[in-house]
């Protein structure tokens, strides 16, 4: 009688050990690679950071070593900068990457004017005895500039002219706003918004105090 002989089948292999990937290699690209998606506000920041430091492209391109195109397609988000390129960018802005690709928040970008510091002692140069108190510490931010404006009851003899745009939110007090062939009469929590191009005058309505949140963009 045959004995019959027991077929073990083999082991199954075990499944091979996959690397780790790192964060360079699984979020960052290449700098000509498609925008990754967790990484599409840093060209805004970019942007908004070399605005910051009165940086132009060229400039900015200069200092990371790069053709000025290249950071104007970063900026637009048309690409992303590889882990290199990110931590040139942040030192020519004088931050860190963390701050670039939003990790980390940099405390020098936010600034508090206190209420108590809002005094208002800074005097227009015309007749019109309108007080100004900057509420961006005296200097512009990017594309605007932002005061409380305590108009006076004389709306003064000169036309204001400006490029980029005005706006003006009153907080107390009643406010017009004096154009060539009209007038605007303000109460608070009224706003109003115009091309700065536009003649115009400012003057508070009675004796009662008015103060208003004047914005100017330069564009």
């Amino acid at each position: 009688m045959a004995t019959r002989t027991s077929v073990r089948s083999a082991p199954a292999a075990a499944p091979s050990a996959r690397k780790p990937r790192t964060l360079a290699a699984s979020a960052l690209p290449p700098d000509d690679a498609t925008p990754v998606a967790a990484f599409q506000s840093v060209g805004p920041r970019i942007k908004a950071l070399r605005r910051l430091r009165n940086l132009t492209v060229e400039e900015l391109a200069d200092a990371v070593g790069v053709h000025k195109a290249h950071v104007s397609r970063l900026e637009r988000g048309l690409k992303t900068p590889s882990i290199h390129m990110l931590a040139r960018l942040a030192k020519a802005l004088g931050t860190s990457m963390g701050n670039l690709v939003g990790e980390t928040l940099d405390k020098a970008d936010i600034k508090i004017t206190r209420g108590a510091e809002l005094a208002p002692g800074h005097a227009a140069e015309e007749p019109a005895e309108h007080r100004f108190a900057p509420l961006l510490h005296g200097h512009s931010v990017s594309a605007f500039e932002a005061f409380i404006i305590y108009p006076g009851q004389n709306g003064g003899s000169l036309q204001a002219q400006h490029e980029g745009q005005e706006m003006l939110y009153v907080l107390a007090g009643t406010i017009d706003v004096i154009f060539p062939e009209r007038t605007e009469r303000l109460q608070a929590g009224d706003c109003i918004h115009f091309p700065g191009y536009l003649n115009h005058r400012v003057a508070r309505v009675g004796r009662a105090q008015a103060r208003a949140l004047l914005v100017l963009s330069a564009q």
